[in-house]
């Protein structure tokens, strides 16, 4: 049975709205429905995995088209995880810089596509995907258009006056679209009350999801040991894996101050694993720091974090990091700025400290945007390897709970039953098979 999708229906009713009279019927030539799906690029992160990942899953009871884009100078790839080409387009005039003409070229390909393709949905993922394939969408008339918010840019990455463009874009975006998908209680709330980008009853919240199978597999035990000297890491080290890109938005400087004062601990050894325009900025940092060996892009994640003992984030903002759930799915604690939707990942009981406004969950610590109580909280980790392990349990049951792939799977098919069956079709109801049962 399908995960409820609808987690605050006080905010997020399950009913919804009739699209136009004006939507372009379904396509009664074809035995099961079409989505397309809308990606800016599959570089490393939460929403290349989702795209990937519902790509695949959901050809049982859909046909599925994936559209993605071009990398960024110093983004890994995560390409790999679709197993074939089949039904993927590549856009390389779609990137995540705002370029008016390639832009321009990027929407008149995707609107080649949809017209070819004539999908009964559109679902798009990231910003310029969601810009650009909206806009497409609404041209062509798709009958169902929903777009998903892995994050938003609506703090911490622009001045004011671009953020203000920015929202007042969303804004008018959301006009166009079926149903806004975000991946947080939190995000929700925000997107609502705190930015008023979307109406409350246009928005759903469905978790990512993950294949968490890949974690905490005894047989990494052994390799990740020999992982751990590879890098120069031995037992009596308490190992802190950071993974992400190396951009403004994840915050290098705190990192590299967290790393600089733990030379008062000669526990506490970093491992970043990532890449990014920052990178230099990291490495200048912390010259004259042993504790800290910086990784790139590495593919052999699960066995990065069977040879960590704890996560480290130390992001101005965040939708619900990649990481610590990986981490989490490997029985790891994390230490965590406290903002975006990093809040969710807390796994009750939450107490906080009103002299430190430190939050200590059952699995981690969430903290301030300073390097003190961060590094204060993995000195704690490290000298107390009990509670260490207690949080990991508690982390590793939290995230098999609300983040696995089978979740997210049953979670989206339920909203796309819901929305084909609210939208205005041609196909009688019995005719149409439903996504969430057998046919």
């Amino acid at each position: 049975m399908a995960r409820k999708i609808f987690v605050q229906p006080t905010l997020w009713p399950a009913n919804v709205s009739k699209t136009p009279d004006s939507v372009q019927p379904l396509n009664q030539n074809r035995a099961k429905p079409k989505v397309v799906r809308i990606i800016g690029r599959l570089n490393v992160g939460g929403p290349a995995r989702q795209a990937c990942f519902l790509h695949q899953a959901l050809r049982g009871n859909l046909e599925t088209v994936l559209i993605a884009g071009r990398l960024d100078e110093h983004e890994g790839d995560m390409s790999y995880l679709l197993t074939s080409e089949e039904g993927v387009y590549w856009v390389p005039s779609m990137s995540r810089s705002v370029r008016l003409w390639s832009d321009f070229l990027a929407f008149l390909r995707i609107v080649r596509i949809l017209s070819k393709e004539k999908p009964e949905i559109v679902h798009t993922h990231t910003a310029k995907a969601g810009a650009l394939g909206r806009l497409a969408a609404a041209m062509l008339r798709v009958p169902v258009r929903v777009h998903t918010y892995h994050g938003h840019v609506f703090h911490s990455y622009f001045g004011s006056i671009q953020t203000r463009m920015w929202l007042a874009i969303e804004r008018a975006l959301n006009r166009l679209t079926t149903r806004t998908v975000a991946i947080s209680e939190s995000q929700a709330n925000e997107l609502v009350r705190a930015y008023k980008v979307a109406p409350a009853h246009q928005v759903s919240v469905i978790h990512n999801g993950y294949d968490l199978s890949l974690f905490d597999s005894d047989s990494n035990a052994k390799q990740a040991r020999e992982l751990r000297r590879v890098f120069g890491f031995d037992d009596s080290h308490f190992v802190v894996l950071w993974a992400g890109r190396l951009v403004p938005i994840k915050n290098v400087e705190l990192l590299a101050e967290i790393v600089y004062r733990a030379k008062r601990s000669p526990k506490l050894h970093f491992l970043v694993v990532g890449d990014g325009n920052d990178r230099c900025k990291l490495e200048n940092l912390t010259t004259g720091c042993s504790n800290i060996r910086i990784a790139g892009w590495r593919q052999d994640i699960p066995l990065l974090w069977a040879a960590a003992d704890a996560a480290l984030v130390t992001s101005r903002n965040e939708g619900t990091p990649t990481a610590l759930i990986e981490a989490m799915a490997s029985r790891k604690p994390f230490v965590s700025t406290n903002v975006g939707g990093v809040i969710d990942l807390a796994a009750p009981p939450n107490q906080v400290d009103s002299h430190s406004s430190i939050v200590r969950a059952g699995n981690g610590f969430l903290t301030p945007l300073e390097a003190d109580p961060m590094l204060d909280c993995l000195e704690f980790l490290a000298g107390n390897p009990d509670v260490a392990l207690t949080m990991g349990n508690v982390g590793r049951t939290f995230a098999l709970t609300h983040y696995s792939d089978e979740g997210l799977q049953a979670d989206i098919e339920q909203l796309y039953d819901g929305l084909l069956s609210s939208a205005c079709l041609t196909t009688p109801p019995e005719t149409r098979p439903s996504l969430t049962e057998p046919a």
